[in-house]
């Protein structure tokens, strides 16, 4: 039993692939030629804290992206039920219902190197704790379930902080390009870590146990490169202002601009309906469905890797040449055409190109949206307005839990089947009775008073 046991992966809830990955694909500059073609692609490495920083999300993200594909495998062989995966999504996204508002707040009017450096902390003891448990053969879903708990809790924190830190660490000009090189960081680590893991799980000398031990020296990595980064003391507004006054008063601002509030309404749409299909590929990947193994799963993940990557680089290079509104409206139509083939075929090799479909066109849709929503939002409210989008993201693994049962019901590809139906229709819906939707594809540029 512990052989067998040492062997088998680990789950953080690749909800949180999912939802950090939307955080950081925020940024594609609109209008702004002097920033087109390669030449200026990575501009914002030439500074030299910001290019501590981007190095130090390179180590974060191949270790989030690589845990996630281990642990979601765990999580489906400890019990060969769907319905675990959705139990340790539920845990991870419950404490960012709680907490991401606070964490928005404090992001806001706090130091946030201090909160990325303490963050990382606690998120390599997590990875060390589930590296001893699977080691010593003891692990159960049950800690998946609190490790997964414990990382929402941080990541309600540390992600909203990560987020609005940048601005601190490049000049106005490229800040823009900063954001998007953090995005590349992720989409290359998507590519990568996924591979990475179902391939060291599969080797008989290293397995689970060293998998881990891998991650969490990976967040050894992380501290080092963003400890190098000066201290800064950013200004920060309103600091007399009591976190619950600051928490309320970014709720009603986006209560008071309709705009912002579609653009939430259709990242939650895709974050219900799309979302879910990745917390289920352990269980396409298993004996019901491909029998491909972790092996497997990890070739799946990096399918969808290399389609985000493509569709941000396509969105990267035009997006300022379409109608950002029109295009995420597409975007998001062809998601839910890509999720409804996935849920109706059989074939491994022929779901691969259907992944990479389902990835570029979610990363073009979540692009344009999280642009749309920090142009139309001021500056002083970006981490309080982050910290509302991460509690949408949040409640995916509420969601989850009975889509995941459900799916152990009818069958899991019957379930995603009628995902991708559902957001289809709900999409053209919105399309044609909502006429702010319209209104996107005529962008003003940011205030220059934020």
């Amino acid at each position: 039993m512990l052989g067998k046991v040492m062997r088998r992966s680990s789950h953080r809830d690749a909800a949180a692939n999912f939802a950090e990955g939307a955080l950081v694909q925020t940024a594609i500059p609109i209008g702004d030629e002097a920033r087109a073609g390669w030449a200026k692609t990575f501009a914002a490495l030439q500074h030299p804290r910001f290019r501590w920083y981007w190095m130090g999300m390179l180590a974060y993200f191949l270790a989030m992206n690589m845990g996630g594909i281990a642990r979601g495998w765990l999580a489906y062989d400890l019990t060969g039920k769907a319905t675990a995966l959705g139990l340790v999504s539920l845990s991870w996204g419950a404490p960012m219902v709680v907490f991401s508002l606070l964490g928005g707040a404090i992001a806001d009017r706090s130091d946030k190197r201090a909160i990325t450096l303490v963050s990382q902390v606690a998120l390599f003891g997590l990875a060390i704790c589930a590296a001893v448990l699977v080691h010593t053969g003891v692990i159960r879903v049950w800690h998946l379930a609190a490790l997964a708990f414990a990382e929402g809790t941080i990541l309600s924190f540390a992600i909203p902080a990560r987020m609005a830190w940048i601005p601190e660490l490049i000049d106005e000009r490229n800040l823009m390009n900063g954001i998007a090189l953090n995005n590349a960081a992720m989409q290359t680590t998507r590519i990568v870590g996924p591979g990475m893991a179902g391939g060291l799980i599969a080797l008989p000398f290293f397995g689970m146990t060293g998998t881990f031990y891998l991650i969490a020296a990976c967040y050894v990595l992380v501290f080092w490169f963003m400890f190098q980064i000066p201290s800064s003391r950013g200004s920060h507004s309103d600091v007399k202002l009591s976190l619950a006054t600051r928490m309320l008063e970014g709720v009603r601002y986006i209560a008071r601009h309709d705009l912002l509030l579609l653009l939430l309404i259709l990242a939650l749409l895709l974050v219900m309906l799309g979302a879910p299909f990745q917390i289920m590929l352990p269980v396409f990947a298993g004996e019901k469905v491909y029998d491909v193994g972790s092996v497997g799963l990890g070739i799946m993940a990096t399918s969808a890797g290399i389609g985000a990557t493509i569709g941000a680089l396509a969105v990267g290079f035009w997006g300022d040449s379409f109608k950002q509104g029109k295009v995420q409206f597409a975007a998001g139509l062809g998601f839910g055409v890509g999720l409804a083939l996935f849920g109706a075929i059989d074939s491994f090799l022929l779901a691969l190109p259907i992944l990479a479909l389902l990835g570029m066109t979610s990363a073009s849709y979540l692009i344009i949206n999280n642009t749309l929503v920090l142009t139309y939002a001021e500056r002083r409210f970006h981490g309080r307005v982050m910290s509302v989008y991460l509690l949408t993201w949040s409640i995916m693994p509420v969601v989850a839990m009975p889509i995941a049962a459900l799916a152990d019901i009818v069958g899991v590809q019957r379930t995603v089947l009628g995902l991708g139906l559902a957001l289809v229709v709900l999409l053209a819906g919105i399309r044609l009775f909502h006429p702010g939707l319209r209104h996107l594809d005529n962008l003003p540029p940011p205030s220059s008073t934020e």
